[in-house]
């Protein structure tokens, strides 16, 4: 009966947290952006992931019939997190160079930062478009810092939200309850 109970209890803290599912960014909505013209820096928020940075260094460009984040106009790093700071899984995204008329190629690197520390760092060539997957290092990040030595665009950013705190806390609640009441049952 315990085990019943204490299987009860966990499965109901599963499904009351829910799946997680993997969000795109796709940059469709250049409505999104919002500036606040004291600090200067510009916000894209999306499916409850927010890019920010400079407002002058980066845009919503549509280009051929299909828009894209476009970055890269100086080297201040731009921001990529989850609306509430939860933390997420960055799983792929789409890059290429975009010429800012300087002609030059050049590097995108990408920091995975957990309250502010950096994980994991990963530098991408620029060039033709192509797409990166990222690894289980890319994982509970509660921000992704982007930074470039040239024009950049992005597009199809691929993030999962990561279980809550409260959500594995409510699920060992569960579990604890579940194995008291089968002890007083005995």
């Amino acid at each position: 009966m315990t085990t019943s109970l204490t299987a009860l209890a966990c499965a109901a803290a599963l499904c009351a947290a829910g799946a997680a599912q993997a969000t795109v960014i796709n940059f469709n909505d250049p409505g999104l952006i919002e500036i606040d013209n004291n600090t200067g820096v510009a916000t894209y928020t999306e499916s409850g992931y927010a890019i920010s940075g400079a407002a002058a260094s980066f845009l919503l460009l549509t280009n051929a019939g299909s828009p894209a984040f476009v970055a890269g106009f100086d080297t201040s790093f731009t921001v990529l997190k989850a609306v509430g700071g939860m933390p997420f899984s960055l799983l792929s995204l789409d890059y290429a160079a975009f010429d800012l008329g300087a002609g030059a190629q050049g590097t995108l690197t990408l920091v995975g930062l957990f309250n502010g520390a950096p994980v994991v760092l990963q530098a991408l060539t620029l060039g033709a478009p192509a797409s990166v997957n990222f690894g289980a290092g890319w994982a509970r990040l509660t921000s992704v810092g982007l930074t470039s030595t040239g024009g950049y665009s992005l597009d199809n950013v691929s993030v999962v939200p990561e279980p809550s705190r409260l959500t594995l806390a409510l699920f060992g609640l569960a579990a604890a309850l579940g194995v008291a009441a089968g002890r007083r049952r005995r």
